[in-house]
């Protein structure tokens, strides 16, 4: 964000969007007697504390449970305390109409999402988030929709908060950077791989924090939930929700302790691939060099480029109708990729290249986007490319789709003349 604001989105619009309903929590538990008995549990020296008094409510808000009961059990689940006041707010559901989600997400753009076959000018319902935390030069700021609007969503307002809680103590406890550059700094590129590792942390450690309170307190909280795959057209909200889960079972393989936790956050793995398989060392493989652009490449300019990663491809692959586990065998085995942009006037294409564990993966993932393509209507087009026509909701696009050993090309275009030229280059 900019300038000192920093924002977590905690239960966020892609669960919303996805529909995840657990059934709605129970009664708030007992406050007083229980919350006193949770004091020798927070302190992290193991002395006693006084009860919480560090939670201040605004706008008359005046929720049926103690807050400040929650934030006490949830320092003692995270072995963290608060370290100043953290103020809550209440806001209204104002979910609008259907819109057309812009296709981006981390470092997709528009041409990217085109090129993974997940571009989509359908609309999808515009949805609030059921709780944020923002980090402000006052202090930490939590809002959360209004108790009877999060009914409609089958979670508590106190689960929610819950969950809220962990990201004000990641802000307090310097887990969260004070800004998106102090992550960035943590990788050589920052890429949409590097935002899903970085946000499966943060997200993952609530999501645990929020499970375990459910566990002992109460209500109905699941992280399999957030392990769903939307409809096309909110492809950004699908693959937005995918930390919450992923970044859970991360934590699951490598212990889950609190300290643990605070120590993935402090230094991540290097990419989605050891996210989702932390028993195994996934060095990154070097990549050819770059299609030629400016002059070599008469008006056609390079303006951006991005990995993808493991998550991210298996997300892609599951939205196009692939079943759970043909898309994570699919996608298993990257050891590296890079998606290059390019314009020309108000032509935009991509070159992708993946460099792969072995031959034999690269081979099973071009017959996996092979697959993909075909599914989606693929027909041989002008200049040996591949077609896939205009739909509904989405353009046309011309494939070159090669191999060559451990190494897969994908160059997507609007116009076939343009994807062969650049596959070309992308060869050279």
């Amino acid at each position: 964000m900019a300038g000192d604001v920093r924002v977590v989105l905690a239960v966020a619009v892609a669960l919303a969007v996805a529909g995840v309903t657990p059934a709605a929590g129970g009664p708030p538990p007992a406050v007083g007697e229980q919350q006193a008995a949770e004091l020798a549990e927070i302190s992290q020296d193991g002395t006693a504390t006084e009860p919480n008094e560090t939670v201040v409510l605004e706008g008359g808000f005046d929720p049926d449970y103690d807050p400040a009961a929650v934030l006490t059990r949830v320092e003692a689940r995270r072995e963290l305390s608060a370290t100043e006041p953290i103020t809550l707010h209440e806001y209204d559901d104002d979910a609008g109409p259907e819109i057309d989600v812009r296709d981006q997400f981390g470092e997709i753009r528009p041409a990217g999402a085109r090129a993974l076959q997940l571009y989509s000018n359908a609309t999808t319902e515009r949805r609030m988030p059921l709780g944020y935390a923002v980090e402000r030069g006052d202090g930490v700021h939590i809002y959360l929709m209004n108790a009877t609007d999060l009914a409609a969503y089958g979670v508590s307002q106190e689960v929610v908060l819950a969950h809220e809680f962990v990201h004000a103590l990641q802000f307090q406890r310097d887990l969260l950077a004070p800004s998106r550059e102090g992550f960035r700094s943590t990788f050589p590129r920052w890429t949409t791989d590097a935002r899903l590792v970085t946000t499966s942390l943060v997200e993952g450690d609530a999501t645990w924090t929020t499970e375990e309170y459910v566990a002992r307190y109460g209500g109905d909280y699941s992280p399999a939930d957030y392990n769903r795959t939307l409809a096309r057209a909110a492809w950004p909200n699908s693959l937005g929700g995918t930390p919450y889960y992923y970044g859970y079972e991360y934590y699951r393989a490598i212990g889950a302790a609190p300290d643990e936790r605070s120590a993935a956050i402090r230094s991540p793995p290097n990419s989605t691939a050891e996210l989702l398989d932390p028993d195994g060392a996934v060095p990154r493989a070097t990549l050819p060099e770059a299609p030629a652009s400016s002059q070599e490449f008469e008006a056609l300019t390079r303006y951006h480029t991005d990995t993808v990663g493991e998550l991210a491809l298996r997300h892609a692959l599951r939205i196009n109708g692939r079943s759970f586990g043909a898309a994570a065998a699919a996608a298993d085995g990257l050891a590296n990729d890079r998606m290059y942009y390019y314009a020309e006037a108000a032509t935009t294409a991509t070159h992708w290249v993946s460099v792969w564990e072995s031959p034999d993966e690269a081979a099973e993932f071009e017959a996996a986007w092979r697959e993909l393509l075909d599914d989606r209507g693929a027909t041989p087009g002008e200049n040996e490319t591949l077609v896939v026509p205009t739909g509904d909701d989405a353009p046309a696009v011309h494939y070159v789709v090669e191999r060559d050993g451990d190494t897969v090309r994908i160059t997507a275009a609007p116009d076939p003349d343009l994807a062969v030229e650049l596959a070309a280059h992308g060869r050279a």
